[in-house]
């Protein structure tokens, strides 16, 4: 069977069968016709007039019909000709206008989106998700925020657009697309401790403050390192966490980028947790069932672009050296025979 590429069905003539035409022939077809000459149409084409005789003969021999006539200096269209040029000109142009409409969607994508953004990522992201979302006016976005079970509930069923996890889901519902990666810190009190890493065995004498999504997910990312957590004070408002902290009731764990500008101002500190660092793997989570859209991947692109600079700045892991760590001694190199 033999492939035809950009193909339209034309219907010609009142019997005539349905048959497959190119709009590339068309097109060269069109031109000649304007141009009256098959010599000016290879000119303005670039093609060579061969090439373009074959295309023509291609048409004639689906239509049954001859197109063009010789004239004195060029060619001129017959009956049927003059009826396959209007037609043509017609479809040419619909397809010119579908493809300006489609590149014209594209650059301005529209429709409602709803992202779904896990609460200490919120803060982070969603301020200058909204200041970029200006160039795409006829987007609407709307954000909730809630943990990660919840978040990958909402894509599953539909209620959200796409998700920024806090981890990549293990769901085959959902397709995660790891965006970063984040470290968890000790978050204590300026002079609360020595300004040093944080060892398995300290933190598991360390009375906490914690909220469930986060205890679980310290739970999950500390498996295997020997730590049982010490949850003193369960609290699920990360805010309040954070003055608890500041106020030295109490020590949490949290994102690094949730406390930066604190620990910048002094208002709280911030410490590794074991030599290596504890991350979390920042995602962007979508249902596996549904279809993409230009709003949804407008939006998908600006979250990704914001991320990628807080990253960039810093903000999402500790600027740390332990002070502890032993550097190893430099000796002069030694001189070789």
């Amino acid at each position: 069977m033999r492939k035809v590429r950009n193909s339209v069905d034309v219907g010609y003539g009142g019997g005539a069968k349905s048959r497959q035409m190119e709009l590339r022939s068309l097109h060269y077809f069109v031109r000649i016709a304007e141009l009256g000459s098959i010599t000016r149409a290879s000119a303005h084409l670039h093609v060579a007039q061969p090439a373009l005789t074959r295309h023509i003969q291609r048409l004639e021999d689906e239509l049954d019909v001859t197109l063009f006539t010789r004239a004195n200096r060029g060619v001129r269209l017959t009956e049927g000709g003059q009826k396959l040029l209007e037609s043509a000109q017609r479809i040419l142009r619909d397809v010119e206008r579908a493809g300006d409409e489609i590149r014209a969607h594209k650059a301005h994508p529209s429709g409602k989106i709803v992202l779904a953004v896990t609460p200490t990522l919120c803060p982070v992201v969603v301020p200058e998700l909204f200041a970029r979302m200006r160039r795409h006016p006829m987007i609407e976005l709307k954000v909730v925020h809630a943990g990660m079970v919840r978040l990958e509930e909402f894509l599953v069923d539909g209620r959200v657009d796409l998700a920024l996890l806090s981890d990549m889901s293990k769901s085959r519902l959902i397709l995660s697309t790891r965006l970063a990666e984040e470290e968890m810190v000790l978050v204590t009190k300026p002079g609360a401790r020595p300004r040093e890493i944080v060892s398995p065995e300290e933190l598991s004498g360390t009375p906490l403050i914690l909220g469930d999504g986060l205890r679980a997910a310290m739970e999950t990312l500390l498996a295997g390192r020997g730590v049982e957590l010490q949850v003193e004070t369960e609290l699920n408002d990360h805010e309040t966490i954070r003055l608890m902290v500041q106020q030295g009731v109490g020590a949490s764990i949290l994102p690094h980028s949730s406390v930066c500008r604190e620990c910048a101002r002094g208002l709280a500190e911030a410490h590794r947790i074991t030599r290596g660092g504890v991350f979390r793997t920042l995602a962007l989570g979508v249902a596996a069932n549904r279809g993409a859209s230009l709003a949804r991947e407008a939006v998908a692109e600006i979250v990704t672009q914001v991320l990628k600079e807080v990253e960039a700045d810093g903000r999402l892991r500790l600027d740390f050296e332990d002070p502890r760590a032993v550097r190893p001694a430099v000796h002069p190199a030694r001189a070789t025979a």
